[in-house]
This record gives C-alpha cells, structure tokens and sequence, in this order.
C-alpha cells in the first residue's frame, strides 16, 4: 500500500488541489461539504447509493444538491476472497488510492457502499488530512441502537461475518448480533453472488426463510450487511423485525455529513438522531 502521501499532493499538485477548492466554494453551496464515493464495489450499489443521496437530500433546484465525485473502480478487488485468504489481490491499495484521489478533486466526505470494505478502513484511509470517511458498520450499529434495539440478526457475506466487521460495531454498541447457520448464510450469499452480481432477480424465498430463521433465534432487527442486498427491495419489516438497509443509513449520514437537509418523508428509516 502507498504510505507516502508526498507523492500524491506535493508542489504543483497541491497548487492544483487548493485551487479546485477554492474554484468549488465559488460555484456550489458553499455551506455544503463535498461528497466522495469510492464505487464500483460493486457497480449496482454505487449506482444506489448516488441515487438515494439524491432522493434524500432536501433541494428544491439543482443548486441545492451535493456536489458529488464518483470514482468507479470495479477492478478492486474482492473483498471476501482476499478476507478468507482465497485470494492474494488485496483490495487495501485501490481504496487508499482512491481515497487520496478524491481528498485531491476536494472532497470532504468520503463513503464507499461497501461493508466489508471497510475492515481494516483505518488502514486504507490512512493519510487523509482534510477529509474523513462515513463508516457505514460503525453509523448502523448506532442507528440501530438509537432506535432501541437489542438483538440484531445479520446478512452479509461470509467475509464480513469472518472479520467481524458489523459484530464488533454492533457489540461496542451494546447490542447482541447474530448470524445465520450456516445453511441459511449459504442463501445469503448465493442472493448476493449468483443473483445480484450476475444481474439476475433476488431470490426473494431465500430472503424470506433467512429471516424467519433469524427471527427464530430472537432478532428484534435485521442488518442488510451487504449493499447488493440495497438492491433487491427487501421489505421494511420481516417476520416483525425492523430491517435496515446498510447503505441507506450510510445515505442518510453522507448527506447529513456535508452538512445538508435530509428529507426524511423519503425513507423507511425514522429520525433517531435528534438533529
């Protein structure tokens, strides 16, 4: 991984980044902070993040939006795979990359729609000096424990249960999470991989018997801990449980983090923060 942040915004390059903010300030709102997304991971979901930060921001013209940079990169590598050890192409240098990149065009705040891209984002957002990134796991698990929950099933893929990345958020939080059996987390992830990635409809049987198991075993709350799971209009509640979208919250805190209305009339989700 680069460490040397020198190379990316030294000399004439930092001229340039300071001149790109300063340009930005004249042009937008300058109220409003800019939003980077680290996309491509994978494309479906990038596509649904930008859309849902659109939908939420409260704007009456085209002026009042964010201004928004995507970098699309889905050459990144697999997450899972290279979690698991199947896989020796580390996805930890294209997202500090990335992330430098887009701190370089003057964004702000900086989301990926990823969730088990962020293991290890203290590494791969190392260096960030003006910028900071949304953690989506860390803005869930406080969602969810500000709306009062307690046991938190989740659906994710098996490298984000392997590196423990919503468990641990979820437990810092005081709350209990739960996964699948491994039965079930197979559909979880045959929903993710062979459905969504290949294009293909959910299959919405599996998403149904997934969570009545995880109701089974005491989850007030569901997690849809992967973001091709935002894809596939997964119900608000199932078998009595609240489910929350990942992603959307991630939307939510984006917009609230450059400093924008969010208008909540266009979401599932309730206003907890008392903002």
């Amino acid at each position: 991984m680069a460490a040397n942040r020198g190379s990316w915004a030294g000399g004439a390059k930092a001229q340039q980044t300071a001149k790109r903010q300063e340009k930005r300030l004249r042009m937008g709102n300058e109220n409003y902070k800019k939003l980077g997304i680290i996309g491509g991971l994978g494309p479906a979901a990038t596509a649904t993040l930008f859309a849902r930060v659109i939908d939420l921001t409260e704007a009456e013209t085209d002026q009042d939006h964010l201004d928004i940079t995507i970098l699309n990169r889905p050459q990144t590598p697999d997450r899972t795979a290279f979690i698991l050890g199947k896989s020796d192409e580390s996805y930890l240098p294209p997202l500090h990359e990335a992330a430098l990149e887009l701190e370089d065009l003057g964004c702000e705040v900086l989301a990926t729609p990823c969730v088990t891209g962020h293991y290890r984002s203290d590494e791969w957002a190392a260096g960030l000096q003006t910028a900071h990134l949304v953690h989506m796991p860390r803005e869930t698990a406080r969602y969810l424990a500000l709306a009062g929950k307690r046991c938190v099933g989740i659906m994710a893929t098996d490298g984000t249960g392997h590196a423990r990345v919503l468990q641990n958020e979820l437990e810092a939080y005081g709350l209990k999470a739960v996964l699948p059996d491994a039965e079930n987390q197979a559909k979880v992830m045959s929903i993710i991989y062979d459905d969504v990635k290949r294009g293909r409809p959910a299959n919405m049987r599996a998403f149904d018997e997934v969570s009545a198991h995880l109701r089974e075993q005491g989850c007030d709350s569901v997690i849809l801990g992967c973001t091709e799971l935002s894809v596939i209009n997964a119900p608000a509640k199932s078998h009595g449980m609240v489910v929350v979208d990942a992603m959307e919250v991630l939307a939510i805190r984006s917009v609230q983090e450059c400093g924008a209305p969010v208008k909540w009339d266009h979401t599932a989700l309730d206003d907890v923060y008392g903002e």
